[in-house]
């Protein structure tokens, strides 16, 4: 069964979190669980086998601040969705920062409500059907939702790919064939030095090739020989 873990040290927020979550999972079968500090309760809930979405407060006076805890969670669970919430947004760097694969950052002064069941939401989705590509750099393990992968290019200097995603870029010391290998069937390669999402594609200048993304980047590095490969993939895709 699936659980949320809310992570708030005000009890206004427990609770308003707790119906958003009710608001927003209508039918779905789900446990809710609330915790105003990082105990060993909280760990056992972290190392149990359900599937989780948590939703945790940043900012923690005299507590283990949102991005610790979510650097907990991933020690022992890359399946998990994490949402994070916070008054203040310029918190952001250190989240990004953290390398913890968070789903959402939202702020609690903005349409809170609105963005919450969003992220609700989508987090339901994706723990349904998630994949995850790992891989290991420096003897750091790394963990990606494909679904947040925009392209991966190969380095023209160093022997490693760059993988460009919804938050940064990541290095990966594999060559574009054996990333391809790891990845599903809405990756294609479009040059030897790149692979597109075709599902993050928003449109293709054919004459020009040049691929424009949904989060307003592009590039240039299709191949006028892959142009019908890409053309195919992206109608299946439409």
């Amino acid at each position: 069964m699936l659980k949320f873990v809310i992570y708030d040290d005000e009890d206004k927020y427990l609770n308003g979190i707790e119906k958003i979550i009710k608001k927003a999972t209508k039918d779905n079968q789900y446990d809710i669980v609330k915790f105003k500090e990082y105990n060993k309760e909280f760990q056992d809930v972290i190392k149990d086998d359900s599937k989780k979405i948590y939703i945790l407060d940043i900012e923690i006076p005299n507590g283990l601040s949102g991005v610790d805890v979510a650097r907990n969670i991933r020690k022992n669970d890359w399946d998990s969705m994490i949402i994070l919430v916070t008054a203040h947004l310029e918190k952001v760097f250190s989240v990004v920062q953290a390398q913890i694969m968070i789903l959402g950052l939202i702020s609690k002064t903005n349409k809170f409500q609105d963005y919450l069941i969003s992220a609700i939401e989508t987090s339901i989705k994706k723990i349904n059907q998630t994949k995850v590509l790992t891989f290991t750099t420096q003897n750091i393990t790394y963990k990606i939702f494909t679904d947040d992968i925009y392209y991966i290019t190969k380095d023209s200097v160093e022997r490693k790919c760059i993988i460009k995603n919804k938050y940064n870029e990541a290095p990966i010391y594999e060559n574009l064939s054996s990333v391809l290998d790891k990845l599903d069937d809405r990756f294609v390669i479009i040059s030897r030095s790149c692979i597109v999402n075709v599902e993050k594609i928003s449109k293709v200048d054919w004459k020009n090739c040049i691929i424009y993304f949904d989060n307003g980047t592009s590039n240039n590095y299709l191949s006028r020989s892959k142009k019908k490969e890409l053309r195919n993939k992206i109608e299946n895709y439409s």
